[in-house]
């Protein structure tokens, strides 16, 4: 969703250029691509914060949640939470939780140049009216996880909606392999907690103590000898972990690395439990981790929303409720080829593009790359 406040697409790539053309530091190939020296700065600066995260010893994997705007982090609190505050990219394509970097560098494309001629999707919706975004005059049209997704996109907007697969295939660990098998060895089967979370005018919540309950006697019952507590930016600390567990955070959504971070922590884990049907759950499955249903509920409050939007985030979290309690009995059951069928529609588990794939979709035919 673009910001109203912000010039013009047309306008920022003519700021630019002429940005570009005056800078006498720019190479040649950087005045001709009308790049902003500020976005590959706060590349950097994110993926500083999440490599000292994920360096620290004993493992610690908290990213700060603060964001950067105007060449500086500053606290997210009294900030737009929905346009992306990095503004890496001077397009209106939305590139939360890193998605325009992660596709950009699976593809072998520059992480920072030519506007993307396609809207991303960048979470779940599982509701035929949920929407993210609605169509704009320059795009393509849409990318999205699964293919059922893809079928209502286009059958509401009459636009192109290509399904590629879920999001965390195209991140990369921020670990390398060997460091990885090292903190496994150390850390045991582990047992990776992700609850229902706010996100920009929505509230979620559950019951702490009954949740940190759960998971305790599930860790014991199942065997795992390690908890990683996963908690959302938006989301306040919890008081009362056990002080064993390991507590992460992926860091704000702007941040263009928080993909790699689910993945190193999704590769450290063995399994995944979690109150909340939402794109963590299939991230774990297309990683083949093991999946526990926590039997705490969650609710929402929508009373900061329009009452229009509050209808449709009341939709969708009822059909979300359904599902949930369909995944719940797979569970039950063992039905591995039962669970699988439940979330490849909505993830696209068989949908993931190879490099030069993504790369012919990404440049999409006449595009000026």
């Amino acid at each position: 969703m673009a910001d109203r406040r912000r010039p013009s697409l047309r306008s920022r790539l003519r700021q630019g250029v002429q940005q570009a053309l005056r800078d006498p530091r720019l190479s040649a190939f950087d005045r001709l691509a009308g790049l902003d020296r500020d976005q590959w700065q706060a590349l950097a600066a994110y993926r500083g914060l999440v490599q000292q995260a994920f360096r620290q010893r004993p493992l610690a994997p908290q990213v700060c949640a603060d964001l950067w705007d105007d060449g500086g982090f500053h606290d997210p609190l009294g900030r737009k939470p929905f346009f992306s505050p990095a503004r890496r990219e001077l397009e209106n394509s939305s590139h939360h939780y890193g998605h325009d970097i992660q596709l950009k560098r699976h593809a072998n494309l520059p992480l920072i140049g030519q506007p993307l001629p396609w809207l991303l999707e960048h979470g779940l919706k599982v509701s035929r009216g949920a929407t993210f975004e609605s169509p704009r005059p320059w795009t393509r049209g849409y990318l999205c996880m699964g293919s059922r997704r893809a079928a209502w996109l286009q059958e509401r907007f009459g636009v192109p909606a290509q399904a590629i697969g879920p999001w965390i295939a195209y991140a990369r660990p921020l670990l390398d392999g060997q460091e990885i098998a090292r903190l496994r060895a150390e850390l045991g089967p582990t047992l990776l907690v992700v609850l229902a979370h706010s996100w920009d005018q929505v509230e979620r919540h559950s019951d702490p103590q009954a949740c940190i309950a759960a998971v305790a006697s599930l860790a014991a019952e199942a065997g795992y000898r390690s908890v990683i507590w996963l908690r959302h930016w938006k989301d306040p600390q919890l008081a009362g972990l056990p002080p064993q567990w390991i507590v992460a955070c992926n860091g704000h959504r702007s941040n263009p690395w928080f993909l790699d971070a689910m993945r190193t922590v999704l590769e450290l884990s063995d399994g995944l439990a979690t109150n909340a049907f939402g794109t963590h759950l299939g991230y774990a499955g297309w990683l083949e981790r093991r999946l526990h249903w926590l039997p705490v509920a969650a609710g929402q409050d929508l009373s900061q929303l329009s009452s229009a939007k509050a209808e449709e985030e009341a939709i969708e979290w009822a059909e979300r409720q359904r599902l949930s309690a369909l995944l719940i009995d797979l569970l039950a059951s063992g039905d591995a080829e039962g669970l699988r069928q439940l979330l490849d529609p909505y993830w696209g588990l068989q949908q993931v593009r190879t490099p030069e794939e993504l790369r012919l979709l990404l440049r999409g035919r006449g595009a000026p790359w």
